[in-house]
């Protein structure tokens, strides 16, 4: 493709060189580029795209997307024969650009987005069960993996950037998908990563603490998520949680068709009639069309309700026959770290779940606490940690929480990064409930084993954090890790010495 058929999808404030070289891709990391690509300098969280203008050149760009005009003259470009692109906004125009090039694949596909602080996972996986139930092959990108087909890659960040985005969306419209459920991180949006997709739906889950330590604020935090709707067109659906205070207000400048659900009476689409068990959840759900529908879900606990009742919406508003909004929620039997129970030996409950913040911690407790009697009516001990170089207020908080409501807390390490790991363990414990029963282990193998040598029969064992994944963040190394796996092996060697 000739530099100048892309470059007519931005805004170009500076212009050197021919626009009529032929581009054969477009790259942002220095390090990937090949002879006759397009490199775009774009500022990191930690390293300025800007400094490796001269190593991308050398490696065989044949032009320069950059925003600071000042920091290379232009001898430098015209000496080398590269085109010189100055623009105002290299992360907008890395995202129009990435369409261009892959020809605008989120025009071709059902395209649906959600956000939120939690559920996003379970949502996504429920949306694609329902659009393939209905015949529409659908892709996924998401926080645990991104699917087209059978094509499995694991996710490096919730929302990839805006180049793989757009290749991801490619390849799957050359493939014939028809649709991609995409989970949608406040991260991404305030860096334009879906900068220019053509969203169908938009969706809105709930909104609590977190990521503060990027956004500095809980409205920076808010309006963040709110760019999704505000960026839908009016043929599209913007559907929210209504239960949620912050629901209205997130579609309160979308031009998009608005869908509301939950629990409350005012909501488009509304449970009538819920049970919840240890082996699922059972509900009704009434439509705007008045229809409802039966649900057995495998799913279990209350936030899971409103996951179900948000990707009903989603069915709703594309058109899909009742019959495959119910089978394709039926299918999903459970999401990978999300609430993942386990029976041991023992008979003891095991439940592994990836609640990282106050309110998902909360949740997950309280639906333990709701349901135990089931499993036997025993002690809760849970196991937690927090994040490093990420949202320090929310520790404590979550230290309150887990010493009020469980019977046995154990505080561990949950990638610390390059903070102290027991630096955060004592933040942690600053919140803890007096007199409450909680223990320290640093190594969060022995926390986890601790924890099951702990445990009776009729127990559960909640190991909240990391959910689905495989790895602890220790400095900026990742380091084979899985809290399932840890689980299995204790369980093995149990079983060996008894």
């Amino acid at each position: 493709m000739k530099l100048k058929e892309l470059l007519k999808h931005i805004k170009v404030v500076k212009f050197l060189g021919d626009e009529d070289v032929e581009i054969k891709g477009i790259v942002y990391d220095s390090r990937e580029v090949d002879e006759g690509d397009l490199f775009v300098a774009i500022k990191g969280l930690n390293v300025d795209g800007h400094r490796f203008i001269p190593e991308a050149v050398l490696a065989g760009a044949v032009a320069v997307v950059l925003e600071n005009d000042g920091l290379i003259d232009d001898n430098y470009f015209v000496e080398r024969g590269v085109a010189k692109v100055v623009v105002n906004d290299s992360r907008k125009a890395l995202a129009l650009l990435s369409s261009a090039f892959y020809e605008f694949p989120s025009k071709k596909l059902k395209l649906v987005g959600v956000t939120g602080t939690n559920g996003k996972t379970t949502t996504t996986h429920l949306i694609k069960s329902i659009l393939e139930t209905a015949g529409l092959k659908t892709g996924l990108i998401g926080t645990i993996n991104y699917v087209i087909g059978d094509e499995i890659i694991p996710a490096g960040q919730t929302t990839p950037e805006s180049l793989e985005i757009n290749r991801f969306l490619k390849k799957m419209v050359d493939n014939g998908f028809g649709a991609c459920v995409m989970e949608v991180s406040s991260h991404a949006l305030a860096l334009d990563r879906v900068y220019g997709l053509e969203f169908d739906v938009g969706v809105f889950t709930n909104l609590t603490q977190d990521h503060l330590d990027f956004h500095r604020t809980f409205e920076a935090y808010f309006q963040a998520k709110k760019i999704l709707f505000d960026s839908l067109n009016q043929n599209a659906y913007a559907i929210y949680n209504v239960d949620d205070q912050y629901g209205e207000r997130i579609v309160s400048d979308t031009r998009a068709s608005k869908l509301s659900y939950g629990k409350s009476d005012k909501a488009d689409v509304k449970v009538k009639d819920v049970k919840l068990s240890f082996n699922g959840t059972s509900l009704i759900v009434q439509t705007p069309t008045e229809k409802s529908l039966e649900i057995n879900s495998k799913l279990i606990g209350e936030f899971n309700v409103y996951n179900i009742l948000s990707a009903v919406a989603v069915g709703y508003v594309l058109g899909v026959e009742y019959e495959d909004i119910k089978n394709g929620i039926e299918k999903v039997e459970n999401v990978k770290g999300r609430f993942e129970k386990i029976i041991s030996p023992d008979d003891y409950t095991v439940i592994i779940d990836y609640a990282h913040t106050p309110d998902a911690l909360e949740k997950c407790i309280d639906t333990i606490l709701r349901l135990k009697k089931e499993a036997g009516g025993g002690k809760l001990i849970t196991v937690f940690g927090c994040g490093g170089d990420r949202d320090k207020t929310k520790r404590p908080i979550m230290g309150r929480i887990s010493t009020e409501k469980s019977d046995i807390t154990i505080i561990t390490s949950d990638n610390p990064r390059f903070e102290d790991p027991e630096k955060i363990i004592s933040d942690i414990v600053e919140g803890v409930k007096k007199d409450s029963v909680y223990y320290v282990f640093v190594d969060r193998k022995e926390a986890i084993e601790r924890a099951l040598e702990m445990a009776q029969k009729g127990d559960i064992v909640l190991i909240a954090g990391k959910g689905h994944e495989e790895y602890q963040v220790i400095g900026d190394v990742k380091v084979p890790f899985s809290d399932r796996q840890v689980v299995m092996e204790f369980f093995k060697t149990k079983e060996k010495t008894t």
